[in-house]
């Protein structure tokens, strides 16, 4: 679980285009799926032959550490010649395989036309100890302005939704898949979410990748990877971050999670599995309850316990002129106007 966020109290595939050079104004429609993959690593054989070494204190000041993780650091960085100020993601050598870092900076680059994805910058180098590359500063994620327990105004988690469900219809339109969707991974450029972005591509592979089991974060992990057997593989698909979408929306709504893990043994789970699979609503959940009809029907169609009969995250969009939480039935704001 993360932070204080816990768990509840009781489409036509186009590819990626050739990529000539680091240039930001690269589009990734060009090709037929089929030649995604090879693409790819042709990307990556002409970045890893271009990407210079330099010593980091020569060329930028670091100004502040923005976060940290198992794979590195991200840092405020000013650059000494240009002065332009960038977020630099630094991931350590001694646990990053180069080929995993460029992936990560190849494909990040190439999604970076989308408004709602993170722009990174051509801006890619080593140093002695860390692979970096540079992408434009937020002002925080949506884990930093949660209340627990509570969550987001309705207006705000529409605002969310509708802006993510573009960014994933980005992806998946381009056969990628995220695998991380998750509070931390959305970042935010204003204390209202009239602008965020997703983040973080490190897990980012191609549809069809065979994935082992729970590689990716649990509580928004679907449940054919939970019950996922540890011999076993799950070949990757857009339902996976459909998944996790669905969980995120719950948890910004709400301030907690709807269940620990997505499997039997889970009390949370198992009510929500019956109230799926029943189609009584007499057996919704008591932390359902609080949705509106037209809410619970969008959940349904992103948490379907079947990942084929997922509906695609733009169709959360048919939802936003309605209410999501009884409580806000009064309020007739509309998304549009705001």
């Amino acid at each position: 679980m993360e932070g204080d966020i816990s768990r509840s109290p009781g489409a036509d595939k186009t590819n990626l285009s050739k990529y000539k050079t680091p240039s930001q104004d690269q589009n990734i429609d060009e090709m037929d799926e089929n030649e995604n993959e090879e693409i790819l690593k042709g990307m990556m054989n002409l970045m890893s032959r271009r990407m210079p070494y330099i010593k980091l204190k020569d060329q930028y000041n670091v100004l502040k550490r923005l976060g940290s993780g198992t794979y590195g650091s991200v840092v405020l960085a000013e650059h000494k010649l240009q002065g332009k100020v960038m977020a630099l993601k630094l991931m350590k050598k001694k646990t990053t395989k180069k080929e995993n870092f460029l992936m990560e900076y190849c494909v990040s680059l190439c999604l970076s036309s989308h408004p709602n994805i993170i722009k990174t910058l051509p801006v890619a180098f080593e140093t002695d100890r860390y692979f970096l590359f540079a992408q434009e500063q937020a002002i925080g994620d949506l884990h930093s302005i949660i209340v627990p327990q509570d969550g987001l105004p309705d207006i705000i988690v529409k605002r969310c939704a509708m802006q993510l469900a573009e960014a994933l219809d980005f992806m998946h339109s381009k056969a990628l898949v995220h695998r991380d969707v998750k509070l931390d991974n959305i970042l935010i450029f204003d204390q209202d979410c009239h602008h965020i972005k997703l983040a973080d591509f490190g897990l980012t592979r191609l549809e069809g990748f065979h994935i082992s089991p729970l590689k990716g974060t649990v509580p928004y992990s679907p449940p054919e990877l939970c019950t996922l057997e540890e011999t076993d593989t799950l070949e990757l698909d857009s339902s996976l971050d459909i998944w996790a979408f669905g969980i995120l929306l719950f948890c910004i709504s709400t301030g907690y999670f709807p269940w620990e893990t997505a499997i039997c043994q889970d009390s949370d789970y198992e009510k929500f599995v019956v109230w799926q699979t029943t189609g009584n609503y007499q057996k919704i959940p008591s932390e359902w309850k609080q949705f509106t009809w037209r809410a619970l029907d969008m959940f349904q169609k992103l948490l379907a316990i079947n990942a084929m009969t997922r509906s695609p995250a733009i169709e959360v969009q048919k939802y936003l002129s309605d209410p999501w939480k009884i409580n806000s039935l009064k309020d007739n704001s509309n998304l549009q106007d705001n």
